[in-house]
């Protein structure tokens, strides 16, 4: 096949109708490189016309001069410069997206404020407070999650196994001898936990919801609980307060809880496909693929509600994913399979997961 006909099995998710091309990896790494200013000083360099279709079938473009190529062209963050993002997202004290739901800022003020709030007064309130905290908080969480993403991107791309890609390429970040992977950094799915603590839940606390069980100890240790807060920061508010308090009867819940979490916890880490499976089956529609995937999932086992300040754990980060690249073995790719719910189609792909928990 040439290079059009692999790019729409490419666009298609049809990953592994590629692999079985003879120019499978040449034209992954072709793809890495696709860019317009990229493409043209690769052709300059190699006295090409720009045509990627005959690039591919071009034998003397061979795939060890693409690689060379990329490895003198990518630029690697220095020290100083880690350490500099570092100390700026160490200035993060908390993580909070402030009654607004990720990429759905626009959409909530819209339909919460803008569709339902009449009196210009009472717009103008709105953007004195729930908006102005909504906004403060989606700038700062995206900011962190921006720069944190490229201080674990960088962890990967200055190990010696690791080929990085020149720009951002969708569906690839780098290559792991010779196999396409795109980075996906996460943490222990909130739903996924939800489903299998539920019944735990409901025979130690005497009821399925975190939230409600949270409530009625917080009634029983006679703290004051907020009444303003919307449901998730009421229920890190909640978690916190009893974590703090010194009655025994917190301590006990509090390791009673931690005890049904970390069972979820160990099952996953003992059964990564399944919780693959399950991040491929769920991610969001507007943004399929099923593109090979290396997850790297963020845990705190003693307050999961802090797993975000992981992604800034230079050291830790840097010594799990050294030993995950290190174990790592091409002649024995990991198969994924999951079907998707949307096109009712059956998806296989290549997927590692790498669990990083203290």
């Amino acid at each position: 096949m040439n290079y059009t006909e692999l790019n729409n099995l490419y666009k298609n998710n049809e990953f592994r109708k590629i692999d079985k091309d003879k120019n499978a990896e040449k034209f992954y790494l072709l793809r890495s490189l696709s860019k317009s200013k990229t493409l043209k000083r690769f052709c300059d360099t190699f006295n090409l016309e720009k045509d990627l279709n005959n690039i591919l079938q071009n034998d003397e473009i061979t795939i060890n001069k693409i690689v060379a190529f990329i490895k003198k062209s990518f630029v690697a963050k220095k020290d100083d410069e880690i350490q500099k993002i570092e100390a700026e997202l160490n200035k993060m004290q908390n993580f909070d997206w402030g009654g607004s739901a990720g990429n759905n800022l626009e959409k909530n003020i819209v339909n919460n404020v803008v569709k339902k709030t009449l009196k210009y007064e009472d717009v103008e309130k709105a953007l004195a407070g729930p908006i102005q905290r909504s906004v403060y908080g989606y700038t700062l969480n995206s900011w962190y999650n921006h720069w944190s993403s490229i201080l674990i991107e960088e962890i990967f791309n200055s190990n010696i196994n690791i080929l990085p890609t020149i720009d951002l390429v969708e569906k690839i970040d780098f290559f792991i001898n010779g196999t396409p992977f795109d980075l996906k950094v996460t943490y222990f799915p909130e739903e996924l936990m939800k489903q299998k603590i539920s019944s735990d839940l409901k025979t130690n606390f005497g009821s399925a919801s975190e939230l409600t069980c949270y409530k009625k100890m917080v009634k029983e240790l006679n703290v004051t609980m907020p009444t303003d807060l919307e449901k998730r920061a009421l229920t890190i508010c909640l978690y916190n307060l009893i974590r703090e308090s010194v009655d025994l009867r917190a301590k006990v819940f509090i390791d009673k809880l931690h005890t049904i979490k970390n069972k979820v916890y160990d099952y996953y880490i003992s059964n990564p496909n399944e919780l693959i499976t399950w991040l491929y089956e769920n991610q969001g529609e507007m943004r399929f693929d099923a593109a090979n995937r290396f997850y790297v999932v963020l845990v705190d086992k003693e307050n999961p509600f802090d797993s975000w300040k992981l992604k800034r754990n230079v050291n830790l980060l840097k010594v799990e994913i050294e030993n995950k690249i290190e174990s790592f073995n091409s002649s024995k790719l990991n198969t994924i399979s999951f079907n998707w719910f949307k096109d009712g189609k059956k998806y296989d792909c290549y997927a590692e997961l790498l669990f990083i928990y203290k």
